[in-house]
């Protein structure tokens, strides 16, 4: 019996992914991985054990400030309605919009505006 709970925990042990296992965006792979080879996951996650969402300062760290993100993705004034919008400067929301709403690392980024809009922004990396 003793046997058998021993390798139902081994094989649960296993099955949790560790944390260089996690999928990481080809454009930031080189930046984020150490000397060792390994993603170091405290430079946007910090050193904390369990790991959360990284604010926006951490973004920002490498991207700019938010107003310059903004100004980066600015449209000419006179596009009309034939541009989409500035994704980083939004009418509802300006630039209070956390990064990690559309930009996500682990998974497939999404455009969060598309809940009640149908922009593309083609250029945004998924």
């Amino acid at each position: 019996m003793l046997r058998v709970l021993t390798a139902i925990c081994m094989v649960m042990l296993m099955s949790i992914p560790a944390a260089n296992a996690m999928k990481i965006k080809d454009h930031h792979q080189e930046i984020m991985t150490g000397d060792n080879g390994k993603v170091e996951c405290s430079a946007c996650h910090g050193d904390a054990k369990r790991k959360t969402i990284p604010d926006a300062s951490v973004c920002e760290s490498c991207h700019g400030s938010v107003e310059d993100i903004a100004e980066l993705t600015k449209r000419p004034a006179d596009a009309g309605h034939d541009v989409e919008p500035n994704p980083h400067d939004s009418l509802h929301y300006g630039t209070d919009l956390p990064c990690t709403y559309c930009h996500m690392e682990h998974k497939e980024s999404k455009v969060y505006c598309n809940q009640c809009h149908e922009f593309e922004y083609p250029d945004m990396k998924r």
